[in-house]
């Protein structure tokens, strides 16, 4: 089963700054770079938020970004070599749903991400108060994964599963 880990100093930065206001969006979005670590994990090695200035005003949707806000998350994973994971927030408890404005956008952005590393995974990060999950096109794939196990590693070191231990425990 496949699974999204990231560090706990991420997920901080990541939920912090989705939650700030902006002046006229009614959401934040930003992206979580990723790289496969095994057949079953997908490592984040980053966030980056978008900055105010690229943000549109469209009373149509929850938020719009202009090319510029594209272009930051292609940039630099076509520097390292990463997956972008496009992120932001809906509100409520459990795992959230994609919109139907999510799920018309996303072929665009895909297709965006996909020329700046078609080597990489590329997809969606939606979190909600509680939870999140992914949506995550493999290269060479057309079909996508929904990724629902996600581990946010922090100090002690917690495992996910029943029986294993912290480094509490490990000395």
């Amino acid at each position: 089963m496949m699974q999204l880990r990231m560090t706990e100093a991420i997920y901080k930065e990541m939920r912090s700054d989705l939650r700030r206001s902006h002046p006229f969006a009614y959401e934040r979005v930003g992206y979580i770079f990723v790289k496969p670590a095994g057949g079953t994990v997908l490592v984040a090695t980053g966030y980056e938020p978008v900055p105010d200035e690229f943000y549109i005003e469209d009373k149509t949707v929850g938020t719009r970004i202009d090319h510029r806000g594209i272009a930051l998350a292609m940039k630099r994973a076509d520097k390292n070599r990463e997956g972008i994971l496009h992120a932001h927030i809906h509100a409520g408890r459990g795992f959230p749903r994609f919109s139907r404005d999510d799920l018309a956008d996303h072929p665009n952005l895909l297709r965006s991400f996909r020329n700046a590393d078609p080597k990489m995974p590329h997809g969606f990060l939606l979190l909600s108060n509680d939870k999140m999950m992914a949506r995550v096109w493999f290269p060479g794939k057309e079909a996508y994964l929904d990724i629902f196990r996600y581990t946010i590693v922090g100090l002690p070191l917690q495992y996910d599963w029943v029986g294993g231990c912290s480094s509490e425990c490990a000395k």
